[in-house]
């Protein structure tokens, strides 16, 4: 006996409908930008070597911006990972600034100089990595709901191409992000 089942009898929803429902959905979870791409804000912040630099300074090449918490465990796996592929990064021309959160997100724990020692034993950090504190001001302009863990892509023009968090499982799209040639 052969049974006919009809899906969305009488029309059903269309595709703008159904795209406009997934908009509501998972439009917070979207992290890629459609259309033009933003500016990266303008903001300082501070190396672990005590030097002030600005985000505009970042022009010229493409650029991960990490704020992390050093009290965060996938923070710190983020760190090695970024640590294990330094090579790959390095010869695709990607600077990796990697910057303490404001306050540390509001919890105790160490600066980035003595979590990446804790986390990366002898690590030394190449000339294509940075180091450092961020602002208040930066920590407003790029992390205004504070999350202990976020990073930006920006090309060598300064624009934001991509946000996510947790390096250690989104790695391949930053490796991809600097083998594109769309992005020097």
């Amino acid at each position: 006996m052969n049974k006919r089942i009809e899906v969305c009898s009488g029309g059903g929803f269309s595709l703008r409908q159904i795209a406009f429902v997934l908009l509501l959905a998972f439009g917070p979870y979207i992290t890629a930008y459609a259309g033009t791409y933003p500016l990266a804000p303008e903001a300082l912040f501070t190396t672990a070597a005590g030097r002030t630099l600005s985000t505009t300074g970042l022009k010229g090449h493409p650029t991960l911006l990490w704020l992390l918490s050093t009290w965060c465990s996938s923070c710190a796996a983020g760190l090695q990972t970024l640590a294990r592929h330094t090579g790959i990064l390095q010869k695709d021309g990607l600077r990796v600034v990697v910057l303490r959160n404001y306050r540390n997100g509001g919890y105790t724990g160490p600066h980035i100089a003595a979590f990446t020692a804790k986390v990366l034993p002898g690590f030394k950090a190449p000339q294509n990595w940075v180091l450092g504190q961020a602002s208040r001001a930066l920590d407003k302009r790029y992390n205004a709901r504070h999350y202990p863990d976020i990073y930006f892509l920006i090309d060598a023009n300064g624009r934001i191409r991509a946000e996510d968090s947790a390096p250690s499982a989104t790695f391949a799209r930053i490796l991809a992000f600097a083998k594109s040639q769309d992005n020097h």
